[in-house]
């Protein structure tokens, strides 16, 4: 059996070998398409050899799940195809040691083949591992990214090409002197595979999409990927030659709040190299993970206690199945390779029943008739929800695509998944009531969570508040659309407990892989990992459960604990990853049951206890008439009844810093290390500061202070840490190269975490070992660095190069004199030193602020040089906290945008109370958006414009657009009855009669209040504020009342009007009500419509189908007739031949000697022939007299017979 698997694995070892014969391109493209038959088998063979080369296994296991993960990517790569093809043909040539005794012993050494190749294996494997690394990270990447970084790309993959290429050289020749294969045979075989290796590399260079290639041509027809990369309009013109104005990128699209371009540009600031090792850690975890999931995968395969043993390969469809029950009903029934689902799980209902009852009659017999391990009466309380009205949950769990046939394959992976120690009734019974019971549990453990986060929102610090409020926005409404259309049940405890075993363990599973991935799903195959295999909806509940479980102790360290700004954003990405995957379900499911002439709406009421229902269609749960009156789950924040002591490294990916860290001068200390390193590298060790120029501008970013030390594992190269004055993480490595003249070049690069690309330096010291200077960039070094062994406060006053060029005397004496002054002004405490800089830090903020979001005039971008001259890197980092700070402090409305202005809307929101269907009409607090007018043509569920007139809410916190748009409209609506309350009974007053409470005065200058002003919605007193004061405050703080309470804006009501003009009124209320009406129903009409256009295509589809179909069976037909009708027409045309023959040769009896007409008329009396007249022309048969001239006639006269036949 191996040496069969071993020779067919040979067929498959090296396609590649065909391109010294065949077309190299050819050949590939095949290899590549082919790739996935290929590996399969020679994983089984690699798998046998490991069992007597153990030292294999390490490499061989790599292998494996480096495949594993490569299919689960939804793309397809003809790059990281050919890797693999490669990858596998080193691999295959370890078929070989089957052929080799593992205690065999040769060579000069006289060692044994695992001492001579494991050192091999063991860095075979870890290639594997990078290889597959760079593949993952290079598949995330945006294609455009793709596109700009090609070349670094291709260098990288031509890397690993070649080092494959040379392993398996390295392979073969170990192995040839234990196979005593001639050593020039090998040699021989090297010469081949490298004229191979550079036919595969030249094919790479070519292996791109169209997409890709006509991308490369807008790149390089403006100036390149450098051009692109620098001029951020270049790149905002290839980014939408792409996608469109208005397209976005599908991870943009799903995550919602993602700038794609931004992300773009922080995608290409980091290089090839940056994004591979930024990768790794993940990947790593990834591939850990992959490892469980095969050793699990392993671990079922193996032989169960009562599950059947499949030996015949080629036996009938149910000798394949393994499980034994199904397999004897399968037999049964006679069924062939799938059956309907429906038959097939109603059969087993009666299966199962049947033997129930045979086991009961035969209970006291000594030899029951159904083997105790498969069934028992223990089982029987599952057959109470194994009926007839719980057949579909039963019919999902078997049939995982939906298609409405359950296969031998789907059996088999169904029977295979249940607990050990479980009876496939019991797991029957799960699938039917256990799992909408489990699911219902989660739902509801769900929706706590959620309400919880709602509640402690208002306790997290001003600067989480943004993060928590861009997570609740996005995530509550995706998850609350699949648990608020889940069909629920009143979870049974006792029935609960049945199940709990199984559902415990799923947890803790999915909770090991999310802890080994840090909760951080970064792409759909790392969901797939995590999830494990089936359908998305069976690890649904769970997954989200355990992810919101996690992002709620983040929240309630949000309280005490300034967060990283990722930290948040991460916890949101990683959850819709899984809302992507949902997405992918529906949008399958819904073709799948259009391909089945289903309605999809029906079906999804119907389908995973209607899971998917309001995903299909979301306007019956969040209209916005629905939403006015919604009221949710409230469950107030109590921090006794959470979990006490929980650590935070336990829950976060991002360290926690604090102020004095974050602002902490560190002073050069050498280590040991650092005393022992050789002279070269000694040179450039300890503390430097500086300053990189950019073209005419210095300095072009923020001071650099470095504080070089030795590598501990590598003493020829140096490295250092460091942050960014925007808080970002940075290191730096480096080593050394002796040039010519014994001139030392020192080599460095700069590694941001996020958002700048990595910075690559060359540099050399001067005579004194006091300046480091040189050229520096991304890809190529253009510009100038200038670094100097000073402490950073003397660095900011230190000449620039063109200055000590233009005088350096003066400009050293300008040094000295600037040092001085301001070490003398510092430790006096000069307040007009502290107001220069703290002036200086505002400008500093203001520019790298508008820097974000306009280009700088040239004065401003110098005075940002200045700025950036003047500033040690923890004055810079300062004052970039502070901007933090204050930014993520502004209430930032998630996906609300002005009416008015179309900006999103940061800081007040002010909501009109009259206008708006579909969503809400919302303006910024800017005095022209207030008092614009929307018109009808800016919005079509307007009914009526937009006026400034209306009434209107403003509120200076965000608020979640759905779950709590609700509670707050109700309460303006309130708060405004109760503020008119008011100002008639000052009316009154003022009439004469007698009020309880008096005037409303403003809280903040206690003038008496008129309209129009503000009146607080959340106070229980009556808080009036007037315009004024909110508008010169931008929110008063006033006892109980908080700057960030909700207002409702109080107003004149409109002037009393004679009876008519009243009845006018009305009758136009009237009217608008009515056109909100028709409106309303215009919308339903146009969805209906929309419904019925699909259906009609869908219709139309089918009837084209069937007409198709007709057409085809008809053309069959026709085509059979003639066929039958040529099949005719070709026997009479042998027969018409025969006859010719015969009058040919009866024509020649008559015109010979010795036949007359005596002759022929008694020969027709005897036969009694009825001579006719004939049809021969100058012929009757009343006269015959044949002549030669006469049979010529007559032979003429067939020929044309023929012709006319």
């Amino acid at each position: 059996m191996v040496e069969a698997d071993v020779t067919a694995v040979q067929g498959l070892t090296s396609p590649l070998q065909l391109v010294t014969s065949t077309e190299p391109g050819k050949a590939i493209r095949h290899t590549i398409s082919t790739i996935v038959d290929g590996i399969p088998a020679l994983l089984k063979v690699l798998d046998i050899v490991a069992k007597s080369h153990p030292f294999i296994a390490i490499a061989v296991g790599a292998f494996r799940v480096a495949v594993e993960l490569d299919l689960k990517r939804r793309d397809n790569d003809k790059k990281i195809s050919l890797l693999f093809v490669e990858m596998r043909d080193m691999m295959a040539v370890l078929v070989q040691l089957k052929d080799v005794n593992r205690d065999k012993r040769a060579g000069d050494d006289n060692t044994t083949i695992s001492g001579r190749m494991q050192h091999l294996v063991e860095k075979t494997e870890q290639d594997i591992r990078k290889c597959a690394n760079a593949c993952n990270a290079y598949a995330k990447k945006n294609i455009l990214s793709k596109v700009v970084h090609s070349s670094a790309w291709d260098g990288e993959f031509k890397g690993y090409i070649q080092g494959f290429t040379t392993r398996r050289g390295e392979f073969g020749f170990a192995l040839s002197i234990y196979i005593g294969r001639a050593v020039n045979n090998v040699t021989d075989k090297l010469v081949s595979m490298e004229e191979k290796m550079d036919r595969v590399l030249r094919y790479l260079d070519a292996c791109t999409s169209p997409e890709e290639r006509e991308l490369a041509r807008q790149v390089d027809l403006r100036g390149g990927p450098q051009a692109v990369m620098q001029d951020e309009k270049l790149l905002k013109e290839v980014s939408e030659y792409r996608t469109g104005p208005s397209g976005s990128d599908r991870k943009a699209r799903t995550k919602g709040v993602v700038d794609e371009f931004k992300a773009l540009q922080t995608d290409l600031q980091t290089d090839v190299q940056t994004s591979i090792h930024q990768n790794m850690e993940q990947f790593q975890a990834k591939f850990l993970v992959q490892q469980r999931e095969l050793e699990e995968q392993m671990r079922r395969a193996m032989h169960r206690e009562g599950d059947r043993i499949i030996d015949a390969v080629n036996a009938g469809p149910h000798d394949k199945i393994i499980d034994p029950d199904i397999h004897e009903m399968w037999k049964e029934m006679r069924w062939r390779g799938s059956v309907k689902d429906r038959h097939f799980v109603l059969a087993l209902r009666e299966y199962f029943r049947e033997k129930l009852d045979q086991l009961k009659k035969t209970n006291d017999s000594e030899t029951p008739s159904v083997p105790s391990h498969r069934l028992s009466e223990e089982d029987e309380w599952s057959m109470e929800y194994i009926h007839i009205t719980r057949v579909q949950p039963i019919i999902e769990a078997f049939d995982d695509d939906g298609s409405g046939f359950i296969t031998v394959q789907e059996v088999n992976a169904f029977t295979t998944a249940r607990p050990k120690n479980w009876s496939l009734l019991h797991w029957l019974a799960y699938w039917a009531v256990g799992f909408q019971t489990s699911m219902s549990d989660y739902a509801a453990k769900i929706d706590v969570l959620l309400a919880k986060m709602f509640s402690l929102k208002r306790y997290a610090l001003p600067t989480n508040r943004n993060a928590i409020e861009q997570y609740l926005g996005t995530v509550w409404t995706r998850i609350s659309t699949l648990t608020a259309a889940f069909r629920r049940v009143e979870v049974d405890e006792a029935l609960l407990r049945k199940f709990e075993d199984y559902t415990e363990s799923e947890e803790d599973r999915l909770l090991r892989n999310l802890e080994t991935v840090k909760y951080d799903i970064d792409a759909r195959d790392t969901l797939e990992l995590i999830r494990g295999p089936g359908r998305v909806e069976k690890h649904l509940f769970p997954l989200l459960y355990l992810l919101l479980k996690r992002d709620f102790e983040i929240m309630r360290l949000a309280r005490t604990q300034c967060l990283h700004v990722d930290e948040l954003f991460d916890s949101m990405s990683t959850v819709m990853w899984v809302m992507e995957a949902v997405n992918e379900r529906h949008d399958s499911l819904a073709d799948l049951f259009k391909q089945q002439k289903l309605d999809p709406a029906q079906q999804f009421k119907i389908f995973a206890f209607e899971m998917f229902k309001y995903w299909h269609d979301e306007t019956e749960i969040w209209s916005m008439k629905r939403l006015k009156e919604a009221k949710f789950l409230e469950v107030p924040y109590d921090d006794s009844l959470e979990a006490q002591g929980v650590q935070p490294a336990s829950v976060i990916n991002y360290p926690l810093r604090s102020v004095e860290e974050l602002l902490s001068t560190h002073e050069s200390v050498m280590t040991e290390a650092d005393r022992r390193a050789g002279s070269i590298i000694h040179r450039i060790l300890g503390h430097w500061s500086g300053f990189c120029a950019k073209d005419d501008l210095y300095p072009s970013q923020a001071m650099f202070s470095l504080d070089l030390h030795v590598c501990p594992n590598n003493p020829k190269q140096f490295q250092c840490n460091g942050i960014a004055p925007n808080g970002t993480d940075w290191s730096l490595t480096g080593d050394y190269t002796i040039m010519e003249g014994g001139v030392v070049q020192y080599n460095f690069s700069v590694r941001y975490v996020a958002r700048f690309a990595t910075q690559h330096f060359s540099g050399r010291l001067d005579d004194h070992g006091s300046t480091l200077s040189g050229t520096w960039g991304f890809d190529d070094k253009p510009f100038v660095f200038y670094f100097k062994r000073l402490p950073s406060e003397l660095m900011r006053f230190y000449p620039s190069p063109a200055e000590l060029a233009s005088n350096k005397a003066r400009a050293l004496w300008h040094f000295a004199t600037s040092a001085i002054h301001a070490q003398v002004q510092r430790d006096m405490g000069s307040w007009n030193w502290l107001q220069e800089r703290w002036q200086r830090g505002k400008r500093y903020v203001e520019l790298t602020v508008r820097r974000e979001f306009y280009q700088l005039t040239s004065e401003e971008t110098a005075d940002l040089a200045r700025c950036h001259r003047i500033m040690t890197p923890e004055e810079a980092g300062l004052y970039q906290i502070f901007r933090d700070l204050r930014e993520r402090a502004i209430p930032m409305h998630t996906l609300i945008h002005c009416a008015a202005c179309g900006d999103n809307i940061r800081g007040s929101r002010v909501t009109c109370l009259c206008c708006g269907m579909k969503t809400t009409i919302d303006l910024c607090d800017k005095e022209s958006c207030l008092a614009s007018e929307i018109g009808l043509d800016a919005r079509d569920d307007l009914t009526s414009p937009h006026l400034p007139s209306h009434e209107m809410f403003k509120m200076r916190r965000a608020i979640h657009p759905f779950r709590e748009f609700g509670e707050m409209y109700r309460a303006a609506q309130s708060a405004l009855k109760t503020a008119r309350q008011v100002f008639a009974a000052t009316s009154a007053q003022q009439a004469g009669a007698s009020v309880e409470n008096g005037s409303p005065q403003c809280v903040k200058c206690g003038e008496r209040a008129s309209m129009p002003c503000w009146y607080c919605i959340e106070c229980e007193e009556r808080i009036f504020v007037c315009y004024s004061c909110d508008y010169r405050h931008g929110g008063i703080k006033a006892g109980k009342h908080q700057k960030t309470h909700a207002l409702v804006r109080c107003q004149m009501a409109a002037a009393p009007v004679d009876a008519e003009s009243e009845h006018a009124a009305k009758l136009n209320a009237r009217i608008e009500t009515l056109e909100e009406n028709i409106k309303e129903m215009d919308y339903k009409m146009q969805g209906g419509f929309a419904t019925v256009d699909e259906r009609i295509a869908v219709e139309q589809e089918q009837l084209r189908n069937r007409m198709d179909e007709r057409l085809h069976a008809l053309s069959m037909v026709m085509d059979d007739r003639l066929q039958r009708l040529s099949g005719r027409m070709t026997s009479l045309d042998e027969r018409l031949k025969r006859i010719e023959g015969l009058l040919l040769v009866l024509g020649q009896r008559f015109s010979s000697p010795g036949f007359g007409d005596g002759w022929l008329f008694q020969a027709a009396a005897s036969s009694q022939i009825h001579v006719r007249q004939s049809s021969w022309q100058g012929t009757r048969a009343d006269s015959l007299n044949y002549t030669p001239e006469a049979e010529s006639e007559f032979s003429a006269w067939v020929r044309r017979m023929r012709r006319a036949g």
